[in-house]
């Protein structure tokens, strides 16, 4: 029997759908099993129906790069097929530096980081209390910082699929 085995699939699936993906074989198999890989490791929790694996609610963690082989002759596998997986930011965290007591008159940079596929393009942050945006991007400076900036600070991560908001708190000590 050649190399005749191929899966079918979509190249990309967004997070919550479901996805089939379908090994396909030219050769002439009386009732075939079908075992199928993801990242090299055989699955055995998905839902598998004659050559089909069916991935019910696709989730971040489903992306990777899947094959499939008949029972009997697991040295022929498929070729891998990368399946990509879209989803709304995840894991936003603002972290502050430099990192430790901020005292009038010094400055500090907030930074925004998420993870999300696409990534994410749209950092947006806000002041608690404040309905106008202080500052978009990755990162944000404040030179020269005072008491008034003492406050809790909002990163708004957003990208084609959803928004996700990450907070940090903001103290700062008083030079007297």
């Amino acid at each position: 029997m050649d190399n005749e085995l191929h899966v079918e699939a979509p190249e990309e699936v967004t997070e919550g759908e479901t996805a089939d993906l379908t090994c396909n074989t030219t050769c002439s198999l009386t009732d075939p099993t079908f075992i199928w890989y993801k990242d090299g490791r055989p699955l055995t929790t998905k839902t598998i129906k004659n050559n089909q694996l069916h991935l019910q609610t696709v989730s971040s963690e489903d992306a990777g790069s899947y094959s499939c082989a008949v029972r009997g002759s697991q040295h022929l596998y498929s070729t891998a097929h990368r399946l990509g997986v879209r989803y709304p930011p995840k894991n936003v965290s603002v972290s502050i530096s430099p990192s430790g007591e901020i005292v009038e008159g010094s400055s500090v940079t907030l930074t925004c980081s998420s993870d999300g596929n696409p990534p994410v393009k749209i950092y947006t942050r806000f002041k608690e209390g404040g309905t106008s945006p202080v500052g978009s991007g990755h990162s944000y400076s404040i030179i020269n910082i005072t008491a008034d900036h003492t406050g809790l600070y909002y990163c708004e991560a957003q990208n084609d699929h959803g928004a996700l908001n990450g907070t940090v708190m903001v103290s700062v000590k008083s030079r007297w």
